[in-house]
């Protein structure tokens, strides 16, 4: 019975190793089918590594790294980096390129949508020096594909180019027409930022023909957008239109819900190709609370092309208020981040000292078991050997109180650390809350200005107003309130103020002010209302400053001429 039950022992144990060994391969052998996937059906590798993710497999340095990205090439943001760290803690230091090269290029990737660019642009260097060693063209694309991304982000738009270069070379090496289409797009983008209208053009219409050869039609509604930008910014109108309504068609054969961006801009280029008609039922029908900016910054051109300049500020105003929350939300998102950085710090600390305490409670039940175990052979020897027991008893307590003392050595030094850590702490928390001090600061001020702005829009129209009723007199602005109407037609329109007097250093404020006036659309008697002149001495003024001061060669009949060119 005895050895009976033994065997049944060791069958159970057999056949438990086995199973775990099976877990252990199916587990394996469903990775390398989700990394067979990834580059051409990434959301299928998705779906079997979400069936893997359990507390057993997370810890899996290939299982997180396939995962983490996974989930970038489906469009799931990463609400963290514990993924990544745990994939690059072994693949830092492995021996395998080509590994080594993924790891980084997916942390750049991570550490881009996490907002933090330079830890981006450090990973995607080291990436680049590991893929060195390799021959896969697919990432190496796709690492010069990233690099220019951060680049651009960082505002160097000649050295992303640069690196969307080299990636569309290796994925026309692949060959990869998808990944090419892309590629050019890229490119186009960037030289349409740099205003190089002739490479933008070359691209996008490179892109277009390989489109039209895949049928992609929704990369031929990005791409004829993008064209028609190009031709918006080249002042060519009615190419532009042309080409937006072949972006608006795609779209709509698509049902893409995405296209109201296109329904806008093609409001606008109605707008400057004189059809205002059709342009307001355009502009109404891409309204979206996504693209408020646009559709305000619209109607406000629309309004001012038909006169109504009372409406055209308002828009103008709503513009600015939107572009305000922007402000205000990208401040927010900043210090959630730090914030969530801070928390991070902290967990982490607390972490580690907790660790501290239990290596100290170690060390403290160690040293309680020596003790015990040395006071028992004491006693053992002291009932078979007296003398020597007692020489042997003194060399252990000697040990004993040598251990304890580094022990406790050791433990001071945990301490001091532990305390450095604690106030570097406290300090970051003193620089966050600096941080949130400035940014409510810099809120209220927007929030002043904004009213200040209000105001004075009013008191303008009531002095335009007062010109047709003879027992209301005109009251122009005051010199504060002159200021704060340069201050928001600077906002409004693009610093023209500044650079009215950047071009025309010899205007004064008075001429300023009047150009001022004369850019948001106000006719001789509204101006003669607002400055409290005569309509003879305004004409005489407008000439005086047109002849001696803007435009001393004739190239404009009117000063208004002057004005609107700029």
């Amino acid at each position: 019975m005895k050895y009976l039950s033994a065997l049944l022992t060791y069958i159970l144990l057999i056949i438990m190793v086995s199973s775990c060994q099976n877990r252990v391969k199916d587990a394996n052998d469903a990775l390398l089918l989700a990394d067979s996937y990834m580059t051409s059906r990434p959301a299928t590798s998705l779906r079997i590594l979400d069936s893997l993710n359990n507390t057993t497999i997370e810890k899996d340095h290939y299982f997180a790294l396939l995962y983490a990205q996974a989930k970038y090439r489906n469009y799931v943001k990463a609400e963290n980096d514990s993924l990544i760290r745990t994939a690059l803690d072994y693949y830092s230091t492995s021996s395998d390129s080509a590994m080594k090269t993924r790891a980084y290029l997916v942390a750049a990737q991570i550490y881009y949508e996490l907002g933090d660019n330079g830890v981006a642009l450090n990973f995607i260097h080291k990436s680049s020096d590991a893929a060195s060693e390799i021959t896969d063209n697919w990432i190496k694309s796709a690492i010069y594909y990233m690099w220019g991304i951060i680049l651009r982000k960082a505002g160097e738009i000649y050295e992303s180019s640069e690196k969307l270069e080299l990636s569309l070379l290796y994925a026309n090496k692949i060959p990869d027409t998808i990944t090419a289409i892309n590629r050019k797009e890229e490119l186009a983008y960037n030289y349409l930022a740099v205003s190089d209208y002739e490479q933008s053009l070359k691209y996008i219409n490179e892109a277009i023909k390989l489109s039209t050869q895949m049928k992609s039609y929704s990369d031929l509604a990005k791409l004829y957008s993008r064209k028609a930008e190009v031709f918006y910014f080249m002042e060519n109108y009615h190419e532009a239109l042309r080409l937006i309504n072949k972006a608006v068609m795609y779209n709509h054969y698509l049902g893409h819900k995405d296209g109201k961006s296109d329904l806008i801009f093609k409001g606008r280029l109605l707008v400057l190709n004189g059809k205002m008609d059709s342009a307001q039922y355009y502009i109404d029908k891409g309204k979206d609370t996504m693209l408020l900016r646009q559709y305000y910054n619209c109607m406000s051109l629309l309004k001012e092309k038909q006169g109504d300049y009372e409406a055209a500020l308002e828009y103008s105003r709503l513009n600015y208020q939107e572009l305000m929350k922007d402000a205000i939300e990208a401040e927010n998102d900043k210090i959630a981040r730090l914030d969530k950085q801070y928390n991070t710090a902290r967990i982490e600390a607390e972490n580690k000292a907790l660790k501290i305490r239990q290596q100290q409670n170690l060390l403290t039940l160690l040293d309680l078991i020596i003790v015990v175990m040395v006071a028992a052979l004491v006693v053992y020897v002291k009932l078979s050997h007296y003398r020597k027991k007692m020489l042997d008893t003194m060399q252990q307590q000697s040990e004993s109180i040598d251990r304890l003392r580094q022990n406790e050595s050791r433990l001071i030094e945990e301490r001091i650390k532990a305390s450095e850590m604690s106030a570097a702490l406290s300090h970051n928390l003193d620089g966050k809350e600096q941080e949130l001090k400035i940014a409510q600061s810099t809120l209220a001020d927007f929030k002043k200005r904004l009213f200040f702005t209000n105001r004075i829009a009013k008191k303008i129209q009531d002095t335009i107003n007062a010109v047709n009723k003879p027992r209301m007199k005109p009251q122009p602005l005051g010199d504060d309130e002159i200021g704060e109407l340069i201050g928001a037609i600077n906002d409004c329109y693009d610093n023209f103020a500044d650079r009215l007097r950047a071009r025309y250093p010899s205007l004064v404020r008075n001429d300023v002010y009047l150009c001022c006036l004369i850019k948001i659309g106000l006719d001789n008697p509204a101006l003669c209302a607002m400055l409290d002149v005569s309509d003879n001495t305004l004409r005489k003024r407008k000439y005086r400053l047109k002849k001696d001061k803007i435009d001393p060669q004739q190239q404009y009949t009117t000063l208004e001429e002057c004005v609107h060119s700029l």
